[in-house]
């Protein structure tokens, strides 16, 4: 086992039993209990109790609500329109996924149809977050071995994504860009030319030299592959959402099943992956970016004439609505009601990483303590909509 002391983990005696003389001269057997964070570099703001017999898991148990915000319930206290703000914080890597799915939710209720132009922006942004968030999962996957470089390769990437958000909107993250009636702003040949840059970039710089270099690679594979299995059976029963679970085999995708913005006009494939295990989570997302890619040019090649947006009412209807939406990590469930006032009576999430999260116990029962930080940065997990 790895000296521990040097890997930032602090333990406990959990159990102690005596044992015989017999047993190859051990005088005592320890079952102990790390604290894999709260401040483990790849932790993250959340705790893992990780049980283990010698260098191997027996339990796992995670510790959560270290950024807890209380968002959907601040939801309740702002408009239809400001309450965009909570949402969108909800995740800093993808907020225009959980913008999107707030507002369809809102527009439901109110019974309001958006221009086909909103439609088509809103998939430009929302493929566009999508890819910032899987370069992040991308480099932290790797990263959590020790390697940086695709970290800062992916960084470079997602700053050009970062320069096209911020001409649109005027901010590089929390844009408060799509609104419950349309989008905030109409698209400038700026825009459209940055975006197209960053996908370019994307396509013809990172997509191939980060391929060549860190997706057959000969080590990741032996670190990864075999590692955190998850077959289908087991990925449906635990309720597994987004590239995880897509990566165990099964075809589900939100923008295919039940499609919304553009999504119904526009080709491209779902990928999926038949291993279930971390290595085949890892590539669901690096080939999920070239659907993206390819998203993204359709959009905006299809993008139509005219308004961006419509009037949204100070009061809707009383009412509620459920909407999911892709977001980068998985279906995203909003259940929205309304008690026909100026903003939200109630708003409840339905988030992707909380699912995921509650996988690892499954899942982690026998591993080398080694392999727990490559199977959580494999489940692709974000600690803003974990506690919320």
């Amino acid at each position: 086992m790895a000296d521990i002391s040097q890997l930032g983990f602090s333990f406990v005696v959990e159990e102690r039993k005596e044992v015989s003389g017999k047993d190859l001269g051990l005088l005592q057997e320890k079952l102990l209990q790390l604290n894999w964070g709260v401040q483990h570099p790849a932790s993250g703001p959340m705790r893992l109790k990780v049980w283990i017999d010698g260098d191997e898991v027996v339990k796992i148990d995670p510790d959560i609500g270290y950024v807890f915000r209380l968002l959907e319930k601040l939801v309740e206290y702002r408009s239809w329109i400001n309450a965009i703000v909570n949402v969108e914080r909800i995740c800093f890597m993808d907020d225009f996924g959980t913008m999107t799915g707030y507002s369809i939710t809102a527009e439901k209720i109110a019974g309001i149809e958006i221009p086909k132009k909103a439609n088509y922006i809103r998939t430009i942004l929302c493929e566009g977050g999508r890819i910032v968030s899987h370069l992040l999962g991308l480099g932290s996957f790797v990263g959590i071995m020790g390697v940086n470089t695709p970290m800062q390769w992916a960084l470079i990437a997602r700053e050009k994504f970062l320069d096209s958000f911020e001409i649109y909107s005027g901010q590089r993250i929390a844009t408060s860009s799509i609104v419950p009636g349309g989008v905030r702003y109409e698209p400038t040949k700026k825009f459209i030319d940055k975006m197209l840059e960053a996908i370019n970039y994307l396509e013809k710089e990172f997509i191939p030299r980060y391929e060549e270099v860190f997706i057959d690679n000969p080590t990741l594979k032996m670190r990864s592959k075999g590692v955190g299995v998850i077959p289908k059976e087991k990925a449906i029963k635990i309720g597994l959402a987004g590239p995880a679970l897509r990566a165990s085999g099964i075809a589900s995708d939100i923008r295919k099943d039940y499609p919304y913005a553009a999504y119904g006009e526009l080709d491209f494939n779902v990928v999926t992956k038949k291993d279930g295990d971390s290595y085949a989570r890892y590539c669901v997302l690096f080939e999920e970016l070239k659907e993206s890619v390819k998203i993204i040019r359709q959009a905006i090649d299809g993008l139509p004439e005219g308004e961006y947006k419509v009037r949204f009412p100070i009061k809707i209807p009383p009412g509620e609505a459920y909407v999911n939406v892709e977001w980068a990590r998985g279906c995203f469930g909003f259940h929205l009601v309304s008690d026909g006032g100026t903003g939200p009576y109630r708003l409840k999430m339905r988030a992707p990483s909380f699912a995921n999260l509650w996988a690892m116990p499954e899942m982690i029962k026998g591993v080398k303590l080694a392999d727990v930080p490559v199977i959580f940065a494999s489940l692709y997990m974000c600690h803003g909509d974990i506690d919320r």
